[in-house]
């Protein structure tokens, strides 16, 4: 009976995802595109790069992506989408929402200092050592950074632990591709979130 009990509580929780960039904080690193002579040919910004292709011949530049110190640096909280994380954080702390969880989920790769990165949220109040950040970055192969992502979230999904799951996020672009989850996963409910440059937000449709 009492791992029955247990069964069903494992099944009642809620998965919170959370972009980085431009979510939780405005970001200035760029991805530069390069061409077959190593010549920059383009900048993109975090928003660009979710829809960005490369054509053939092409590749990036992530160097900006990865700079620990100019992310701590040049960084801006967006303050109403930092507390919405941390009223989340402070009910699951509290056992308010049993079986639930946070995660990031960013399009970067690793951060050639990762101590310099988590500094940034500690010093925001924020507890992410409970936290674990996804790169979408660190996964091979010419996916869209919007389905790299999704890669993460659907092996949440798969453990059957969670019965709904919201994902914050400015890109609709990553936000069209989470909801298309939905036909995988057909007993979770979805919930996405379109963060604006205000840090409000509104249910994408």
């Amino acid at each position: 009976m009492i791992e029955y009990i247990m069964s069903n509580q494992t099944k009642t929780g809620t998965l919170y995802v959370f972009d980085i960039d431009d979510t939780l904080l405005h970001t200035t690193a760029q991805i530069r595109v390069k061409n077959q002579h190593g010549h920059v040919v383009k900048k993109l910004s975090n928003q660009e790069f979710n829809n960005h292709s490369l054509d053939h011949g092409h590749s990036y530049d992530f160097d900006e992506f990865t700079d620990a110190k100019k992310f701590a640096d040049e960084s801006k909280p967006i303050h109403a989408m930092i507390n919405q994380l941390k009223r989340i954080q402070k009910k699951i702390t509290l056992n308010l929402t049993p079986g639930s969880k946070i995660i990031m989920n960013t399009a970067r790769s690793d951060f050639d200092n990762k101590e310099i990165f988590l500094d940034v949220f500690r010093s925001l109040g924020i507890d992410i050592d409970q936290i674990h950040v996804h790169r979408a970055g660190n996964i091979q192969g010419n996916m869209l950074p919007a389905q790299k992502k999704l890669v993460y979230i659907r092996k949440y999904l798969e453990s059957g632990k969670y019965n709904q799951v919201h994902m914050y996020d400015d890109s609709k672009t990553n936000l069209k591709y989470f909801v298309s989850l939905k036909g995988e996963f057909p007993k979770i409910q979805f919930y996405p979130w379109l963060v604006r440059k205000d840090g409000t937000m509104i249910a994408f449709k």
